[in-house]
């Protein structure tokens, strides 16, 4: 009879312990998890963003990624005599991918699903259903300022 007894305690440790490595496992998964979906509050952009001179200046036929709080903005200078600094939402209007420039075709390529926009944030070609969208924008004091609304541009100076 004691080695029945002994089998039965055995067994029931073993389970135990894969029990609570089991429990251990899944809450090691699971705390990351929680803390990540617990981050999507919506953050309001800024009014405008106000950018150096370094930021902003590019040479014709070139381009670059800078953040708006959370929103990625594409600077591009189309080359060419028009080559006048364009400012653009870099998110595809399709899937919310971002959006590079690719100087060789001129044009902006989303690589997610190939869409494809010209300098002017018009599509082209491939899934997107809309132009990009482009940020308002002046010079003050040698400065480049960007809002996505007019009248917030228009409170900066």
């Amino acid at each position: 009879m004691k080695l029945d007894e002994s089998y039965l305690a055995r067994r029931r440790f073993l389970c135990g312990m894969l029990g609570g490595g089991v429990a251990a496992l899944g809450a090691g998964l699971a705390a990351p998890a929680v803390q990540y979906t617990g981050n999507f509050h919506p953050e309001p952009p800024p009014d405008f963003l106000e950018l150096a001179p370094a930021d902003s200046t590019l040479a014709p036929g070139t381009a670059k990624i800078v953040r708006y709080g959370q929103i990625p903005v594409l600077l591009l200078r189309p080359p060419g005599d028009r080559g006048q600094l364009r400012v653009f939402v870099a998110t595809c209007t399709h899937l919310n991918c971002t959006v590079c420039y690719q100087p060789a075709e001129n044009r902006i390529y989303c690589a997610c699903h190939e869409g494809y926009y010209d300098v002017d944030g018009r599509v082209l070609a491939g899934p997107p259903p809309r132009p990009l969208q482009e940020f308002f924008q002046k010079v003050v004091h040698g400065r480049l300022i960007i809002a996505l609304e007019r009248e917030k541009l228009d409170k900066a100076s």
